[in-house]
């Protein structure tokens, strides 16, 4: 059992998580994700799986680096992940033609029916999100989480 707001603000007054960003944000994807996993549990393929197959789709061919940065994970977790998505045969490594120690990654065409299965039930799941706001709200909602990305990138 958690403690009530007002005992929570007797032992940290200063602390106020629902008012820090950072908190709100984490929960944000943390629901999202939920929500996501649960409604495309038949396709087999966690949320960091659809992350990389999403980032192949939109960039095409894709250094193991780069696969990094767009589908947010670490350099051991992609590679495991890669690992699983070739046995199930939705992504092939290759080397690369400019640069013979780096390893593309691009979509087979059963990783191309994974995307046709899961981009619909995100695209749910983000207009869900939004729901109540109009557009000029959605905009600057967007505009502010990039600019916050780009606060924290630059910090």
């Amino acid at each position: 059992m958690g403690l009530a707001k007002q005992d929570q603000q007797a032992i940290a007054p200063e602390i106020d998580l629902e008012r820090m960003p950072s908190f709100l944000l984490n929960h944000i994807v943390h629901q999202y994700h939920q929500t996501l996993q649960s409604r495309l549990k038949s396709v087999g393929v966690s949320t960091l799986k659809m992350r990389i197959v999403i980032s192949l789709k939109i960039y095409g061919r894709l250094t193991v680096n780069e696969l990094c940065g767009y589908a947010i994970a670490e350099q051991p977790t992609m590679s495991r992940a890669l690992d699983s998505l070739e046995k199930q045969k939705l992504v092939e490594r290759q080397p690369s033609m400019e640069d013979s120690r780096l390893r593309v990654v691009s979509l087979t065409p059963a990783g191309q029916k994974v995307f046709d299965r899961i981009h619909p039930e995100i695209l749910r799941v983000n207009a869900a999100m939004m729901t109540g706001f109009s557009d000029s709200e959605r905009e600057a909602f967007l505009a502010s989480l990039t600019r916050v990305l780009a606060n924290l990138r630059q910090g």
